[in-house]
């Protein structure tokens, strides 16, 4: 059986109960069920502090019955300390949401992560992140800032597992002609496990709540998701 030491337990629940607090009111929300997995690559290319990133990200809905988006995201970062890191990216999405037509969107980004030194074993990073949207078909660029606050914390009994929980909240800087409106648009919520196989691989899975904000009826999300993650 594993045992979660007492410290964990009070962390967990102290940052959880964070998340749920400061989380709106998911109460009349249309809900659903899916499954999200991701391959996740990097590496460091032959320039000193730069690197590469690449996910493959294709997502199911309606209890995983119909994919809903395949995203792809390369990019590449800047290493500005063994803390700090600056990245430049671009997400490719074909989505095909329930009722509607196809649609490809493209979004560049700007992105600042950095790793705080651990506390009492307790790991957490910061990840902000600017988005420049563009839907087919129309005309304006969206722009998002997404924030990610995520906690690591190993399990003492099983060094190569830890518990994970993050929390992201997405907010809309400007309406546009694809539906876009101004202000929160949507949050997720992350608690599941990580397991290092080994310095160059790991594999993350858990349960990710997603409320996404809507000017009609706001949807509840209850995902699967798992990451198989390989450093080169």
């Amino acid at each position: 059986m594993l045992m979660i030491p007492l410290n964990l337990k009070a962390s967990l629940l102290l940052f959880t109960s964070m998340l749920v607090a400061s989380s709106p009111t998911w109460a009349g929300a249309e809900e659903d069920g899916g499954y999200w997995f991701n391959v996740h690559m990097q590496g460091d290319l032959p320039i000193q502090n730069f690197g590469w990133s690449m996910d493959t990200n294709p997502r199911y809905r309606n209890e995983g019955k119909h994919i809903d988006a395949l995203y792809l995201r390369p990019a590449v970062l800047y290493k500005l300390s063994s803390h700090a890191s600056l990245w430049l990216g671009h997400d490719t999405i074909i989505g095909h949401p329930a009722g509607k037509s196809a649609y490809r969107e493209t979004r560049w980004y700007e992105q600042f992560l950095y790793q705080f030194d651990p506390t009492s074993t307790v790991a957490c990073s910061s990840r902000t992140r600017l988005e420049e949207r563009r839907r087919g078909g129309f005309q304006n660029t969206g722009h998002r800032l997404r924030q990610m606050l995520k906690v690591s914390i190993p399990v003492k009994q099983h060094p190569k597992l830890s518990v994970v929980v993050y929390d992201e909240l997405f907010i809309n800087l400007n309406d546009t002609d694809w539906g876009v409106r101004h202000g929160m648009d949507q949050n997720r919520i992350f608690i599941g496990g990580k397991w290092k196989f080994n310095r160059h691989t790991y594999f993350e899975a858990g349960y990710l709540n997603q409320f996404v904000n809507k000017a009609a009826v706001n949807i509840e999300n209850h995902v699967i998701s798992a990451t198989l993650g390989f450093r080169f």
